[in-house]
């Protein structure tokens, strides 16, 4: 383990030396600075992950990056914390690059992780179905509730909007590619799904599919930060 974590440094620290000494050139792809800013609009990067709890840690920094991006969004007055459940720096999403089933509340971080991971399904979306996505079918991000709604358990990523349940993709030309009824056949839709959890683990913490358990046989669970458990 120890040595893992020294060839780990090793391999990062003239990565590290290079982008202190480029981050001011021109040329500098944006997000290739992983403590600069992050440009929502532009491709993300292999810091994609750790950038995006940057921007939960730092909520200015967070609706900065919006601003600066093509999203357009409405801030709303925090849900106090109580009892573990609550919401802060609140977004709700007014038009983003793909519409959603239904409107929703979230953290700015996940909506940044969200609008990124936007782009991403795209191209997936291109690649595996040559199609584009017109439409993201959802469950909803908040929910005062325990995990698996249990009565004696720890709370949700749910009570505190800090996750996004999907449970499908609308395609342009009318098709549902749905996690619960495509999931595990053998056809470009599953191919398309697994490469939609797969990329979505560069943005979240958490990423549970139907491959984890039953309880996500309908959808993907996308969480911020979390264990890093993409299954």
């Amino acid at each position: 383990m120890k040595r893992s974590l020294y060839v780990l440094v090793a391999l990062l620290l003239p990565l590290g030396a290079l982008l202190v000494f480029y981050e001011d050139l021109p040329d500098v792809p944006p997000n290739w600075v992983p403590w600069g800013n992050v440009e929502l609009d532009q491709d993300p990067t292999w810091f994609a992950h750790w950038q995006i709890s940057r921007l939960e840690a730092e909520p200015a920094s967070c609706f900065a990056a919006l601003e600066r991006s093509a999203l357009e969004f409405r801030r709303l007055i925090d849900r106090p914390m109580r009892n573990g459940c609550g919401v802060v720096s609140r977004v709700e999403i007014i038009r983003s690059n793909i519409p959603y089933s239904s409107g929703f509340e979230a953290p700015c971080a996940l909506v940044a992780a969200i609008f990124w991971y936007e782009q991403r399904i795209q191209l997936l979306a291109s690649q595996y179905l040559d199609q584009r996505v017109t439409r993201i079918e959802h469950f909803g991000t908040y929910a005062c509730r325990n995990i698996y709604g249990r009565l004696a358990d720890r709370r949700s990523a749910h009570a505190t909007a800090r996750a996004i349940d999907i449970s499908g993709f609308v395609l342009e030309n009318g098709m549902l590619v749905s996690v619960r009824d495509d999931w595990g056949r053998e056809s470009p839709e599953n191919d398309f799904l697994h490469a939609a959890r797969d990329e979505a683990c560069r943005f979240f913490g958490l990423v549970l599919s139907p491959d984890y358990n039953t309880a996500h046989v309908n959808h993907l669970h996308l969480e911020l930060r979390g264990s890093r458990l993409c299954r």
